[in-house]
């Protein structure tokens, strides 16, 4: 079975929702967010400034040029609207540019791969951004452009297991740090784990595969996103409560 970070989220999320985006391939009922638009063109962004070989060209305004050619312009009610997130976007880029060393050359930047990590179980990631430690090792990194600064345990094992596994499967390269970058708060989590984090974590990726598989029936899970589903209208709680 093929998995991603987002697939399971998503299915720990809500199974309803799961089943209409990975079961049902629904997936032009999705529609344009303006946050997802914003936050994919600072990626974007992001990773052609770190393809830049030539650190003289690592300048804050050839940054602010990259995030214009790469600006995805959907989702936005008006144009308004539109101008109040590309400034939110730039002000996250400068502030990462002057608190963050803007010169460093990673080792990788923004790739997707699949990994096969056992017989049945394949991983597909999209990596942001992996760097080479000055003392050894490797350091993965994600960037993040949301508000929410708060990772739950369980979610951070789930993300950095899937990563890691996938990065010493298919590249031999094992991150001994791992670090998110906040962009809207302009603050850095950097954490690490131990070979026995990994196996446990996953065990735990593996429990809930087999329930995925094992799942007949995809109830909706009512959560804090229930407003911003895509499958409000299909959504069976929504029809109980005539809402």
């Amino acid at each position: 079975m093929k998995v991603s970070y987002s697939k399971l989220s998503t299915f720990k999320e809500c199974p309803f929702k799961y089943k209409c985006l990975y079961i049902d391939n629904l997936w032009h009922l999705k529609k344009d967010r303006p946050y997802l638009s914003m936050g994919n063109s600072v990626h974007l962004a992001l990773r052609d400034f770190f393809r830049l070989r030539d650190k003289g060209e690592r300048t804050l305004q050839n940054l602010g040029k990259l995030l214009k050619k790469n600006w995805i312009s959907k989702g936005y009610k008006d144009e308004k609207e539109e101008k109040e997130y590309a400034l939110r976007a730039w002000e996250m880029l400068c502030r990462f540019y002057e608190t963050y060393d803007p010169y460093i050359v990673p080792l990788m930047v923004e790739r997707s791969f699949s990994a096969r990590i056992e017989e049945n179980l394949i991983f597909s990631v999209r990596i942001d951004r992996v760097d080479r430690l000055p003392g050894g090792g490797y350091e993965l990194i994600d960037y993040k452009t949301g508000k929410n600064t708060d990772i739950g345990k369980e979610e951070e094992d789930l993300q950095l297991t899937i990563y890691y596994l996938a990065l010493k499967s298919r590249y031999r390269i094992k991150p001994t740090r791992f670090t998110y970058y906040f962009l809207e708060d302009n603050k850095r989590l950097t954490t690490s784990r131990t070979e026995e984090q990994i196996k446990k974590g996953l065990l735990i990726v593996k429990e809930l595969v087999e329930r995925i598989k094992a799942t007949r029936e995809f109830p909706p899970n009512p959560n804090p996103f229930c407003s911003f589903c895509d499958f409000a209208e299909m959504c069976p709680k929504r029809k109980e409560e005539n809402c």
